[in-house]
């Protein structure tokens, strides 16, 4: 019985090689990356901690090679790895990877993609949804409703920051005050971003409104440039004369989306970072107003 070695035999460092010479830009994918990584899934969803470090381990704990990879570990990533290698989450937006008549009325609905970019992109990972076409070499017109109506979930959600209108306040900020000021955060620029003296590992910054607020998604990004800093944090809402904590997390990255399916109304809003080893570097704090939950 012939017996294949998944880990050498295709020689994908070599496949690897070749792709960066004709095309030095392109993003490689697989379960071991080299650039980026397959989540673990086909669900569409990476962890709840997701670190964009990954350090793949074979399936016996050695060596890990595309097919021949702990899965499950891709998920969440490795804290502090050698390897910058953010995750991609793949689902189909039907039951299947491939177009079946007897499925067309089975596409996953609006609301069911928006839960899903919850768990994938909110989780700081990216999200590949496939869309396979028909027999005509078309994508089937319930696949493009679907697709239509998910893009407008988005693009109302995000519409406006709430937070926009605050007044902000931070317990520490890192000199200049103008350069890495908490007004950063709700400046709407990515490239700018408020962090906290040296050694102000666990700083708070406060959002006050003039009037109360009605929200049901928080957004956080960090100046991913500089790594994933933040270990922990917690979101608080100003309620009946004290602060409430309403969401807690670990990882935040490049993107880190709370959906709060009852949703909130307060005059009041604080970040804490619960835990973090340098000075943290926070790119953008949301509130928003959603559609889209099933």
């Amino acid at each position: 019985m012939r017996v294949i070695d998944r880990r050498t035999y295709y020689d994908w460092p070599g496949t690897w090689s070749l792709v960066r010479s004709l095309q030095p830009d392109a993003v490689i994918f697989s379960d071991v990356g080299p650039d980026i990584r397959w989540v673990g899934n086909e669900s569409g969803f990476a962890n709840e901690t997701c670190w964009a470090t990954y350090d793949p381990v074979g399936e016996d704990g050695g060596p890990a090679a595309p097919g021949y990879v702990r899965a499950e570990q891709g998920e969440t990533g490795t804290r502090h790895g050698s390897h910058w290698m953010p995750a991609e989450c793949d689902v189909s937006i039907r039951p299947g990877w491939f177009w079946h008549a007897a499925e067309d009325t089975r596409v996953k609905s609006p609301a069911e993609i928006m839960n899903i970019f919850y768990r994938s992109v909110g989780h700081g990972a990216s999200l590949l949804v496939n869309v396979p076409p028909d027999r005509r070499g078309l994508l089937h017109e319930n696949d493009v409703d679907s697709l239509r109506g998910f893009g407008q979930f988005l693009s109302s959600t995000f519409a406006k920051n709430l937070a926009a209108e605050a007044r902000v306040t931070a317990t520490s900020v890192r000199a200049p005050d103008d350069v890495f000021g908490a007004h950063n955060l709700i400046d709407g620029n990515p490239y700018t971003y408020w962090s906290a003296d040296d050694g102000a590992n666990m700083p708070q910054v406060a959002f006050d409104f003039e009037q109360p607020v009605a929200f049901n998604v928080v957004r956080l990004r960090e100046n991913i440039q500089l790594g994933q800093r933040v270990e922990g944090f917690a979101l608080d809402r100003w309620s009946q004369g004290s602060w409430k904590t309403f969401a807690e997390g670990t990882s935040v990255g490049a993107c880190r989306l709370f959906p709060i399916s009852e949703g909130l109304t307060t005059s009041r809003v604080r970040l804490r970072i619960t835990q973090c080893p340098v000075c943290p570097a926070i790119a953008e704090f949301g509130l928003y107003s959603a559609t889209g939950f099933s």
